[in-house]
């Protein structure tokens, strides 16, 4: 794969300089900043030569599949192939006007991406977005989740973090684990953290409105070590939480 070209480069250029509603200009400048870094000559061999050696760090596997980007400026901009490195956190877009180029996106320089497209049953749309992520006693960083609460900008949020697992298994390699993330929906300080699936840990999330959240688990039915459940309780809490 070729770099991206400059046409394309002056695009999302472009994208970046547009007026920016919800994030402050200093946010803004520096996932332009991140961009370009990731680009750089220098930067772009590194990382094709690093996918090249870890072939399996792929989310779904190495194949691009159509998707979207969703820039700072709050635009969805449609490319014809997008594919996540889950161990080098990078993603990998394919240029709109040459296919056999492509650019990288770090999770400091977008606001997301998407697979697939809503409504499609042979590439159901999966919705990853950038978000602060704190784990054990690492220092806090962005990283791309998956979301899996029907918005990513509720008051709560269920998402999967994914990496490869720290010990390799018997044939040396390190398949990717999923952690399960919850934390504020909004974009803001607050990180994601680790979610124990449990009834204490899940109704803990839920503060002063756990003993409706836990009603309407029951009458549904809903499991609190299944994470869609999880989710679906979420979503529940989250229309009843802006209710005034």
């Amino acid at each position: 794969m070729k770099n991206f070209t400059p046409f394309f480069f002056a695009i999302l250029l472009g994208a970046f300089a547009r007026p920016v509603a919800a994030q402050t200009s200093r946010d803004a400048a520096e996932a332009r900043v991140a961009y370009q870094q990731a680009n750089t000559s220098a930067s772009a061999r590194t990382y094709r030569a690093a996918m090249g050696q870890q072939p399996a760090g792929f989310l779904g596997g190495n194949a691009f599949q159509p998707g979207s980007l969703r820039t700072f400026d709050g635009r969805n901009l449609l490319v014809p192939g997008l594919r996540y490195h889950a161990g080098l956190h990078l993603l990998e877009a394919q240029d709109s006007v040459e296919l056999d180029s492509t650019h990288f996106w770090p999770a400091s320089s977008l606001r997301g991406f998407d697979f697939g497209e809503a409504g499609n049953p042979d590439q159901p749309l999966r919705r990853f977005r950038s978000r602060l992520v704190k784990e054990g006693s690492a220092g806090t960083r962005r990283e791309f989740v998956e979301v899996l609460t029907a918005i990513d900008a509720g008051p709560q949020l269920l998402a999967w973090f994914y990496a490869p697992a720290p010990d390799a298994t018997p044939n040396g390699k390190h398949p990717l684990v999923g952690t399960l993330l919850a934390g504020p929906g909004t974009v803001g300080t607050e990180p994601l953290r680790p979610l124990e699936p449990s009834e204490a840990s899940v109704l803990r999330l839920f503060g002063a409105r756990a003993d409706a959240v836990r009603t309407f688990a029951t009458g549904q039915h809903l499991d609190y070590t299944r994470p869609a459940d999880i989710a679906r309780m979420m979503d529940h809490y989250n229309r009843i939480a802006v209710v005034k």
